[in-house]
C-alpha cells in the first residue's frame, strides 16, 4: 500500500524526495529483458535528470509530478509549462489577448487556464498537474490535446526545457511513462 497525505512530497509542506517513482527498481540491465531495462532507465531519468525549470532554478520531472508512485502534484497547484503560450498555438486554437492593469502588460495565450477561475494575470496558462498513472490510455495529451502521443510529450518537454535528451533517453522515458 502506498501512503498518501496532502503535501506528502511537496518541498513547502514536507521533506522532498526526488525518487518519486520506485515501481521498477527491480528492473535493470541484468534483468534479462531489454524492455524492462528501458523502463528502469526511464524511471531513473524521470526521477533524477535535472534541467533548467525557471530562471536560476533547476528541476526534474519528479519535482512537479511529486506524489509517490502516482505522479500528480501532492498539493493543489497549477503550473505553467508553456503549452498555452501563443508561440505554441496551432491554427485550430483560439488566441486570447489579456490586459493586466496592475502591470500594464498584455499577454497572449490559447487558453486562460487557471486565470479563468482566479481572475489573476499570474495564472494565465497555468494548469493542474495531472496524475501519470494509466497515462498511456489517455491520449491525446496536455489540456488541449496538442500532443498526440507520449513521444510528442517527451519531445515537447525536451525542447521547452532544453533538457538535451538523447534518442535512447527519449525512448526510455516513453517506455517508462507507457508502463505506468
Amino acid at each position: 500500500m502506498q501512503p498518501f497525505f496532502i503535501g506528502i512530497n511537496d518541498p513547502v509542506v514536507s521533506q522532498f524526495d526526488p525518487q518519486v517513482f520506485s515501481l521498477f527498481e527491480q528492473f535493470g540491465e541484468g534483468s534479462g529483458s531489454l524492455n524492462q531495462a528501458s523502463i528502469r532507465r526511464g524511471e531513473t531519468i524521470f526521477n533524477t535528470r535535472a534541467f533548467p525549470a525557471a530562471p536560476g532554478r533547476t528541476g526534474t520531472c519528479s519535482g512537479c509530478h511529486n506524489t509517490p508512485n502516482s505522479g500528480n502534484h501532492s498539493v493543489a497547484a497549477s503550473l505553467t509549462i508553456g503549452v498555452a503560450d501563443a508561440a505554441h498555438r496551432t491554427q485550430d486554437l483560439p488566441l486570447f489577448t489579456f490586459y493586466c492593469p496592475a502591470t500594464q502588460q498584455t499577454i497572449q495565450a490559447s487558453d486562460p487556464g487557471r486565470a479563468l477561475i482566479s481572475g489573476k494575470c499570474a495564472d494565465i496558462g497555468k494548469f493542474k498537474v495531472p496524475s501519470l498513472r494509466a497515462l498511456a490510455t489517455r491520449a491525446p495529451y496536455f489540456h488541449d490535446g496538442s500532443a498526440a502521443s507520449l513521444n510528442d510529450v517527451v519531445e515537447f518537454y525536451d525542447n521547452h526545457f532544453q533538457i538535451g535528451l538523447s534518442v535512447q533517453e527519449k525512448a526510455d522515458l516513453v517506455a517508462f511513462l507507457s508502463s505506468l
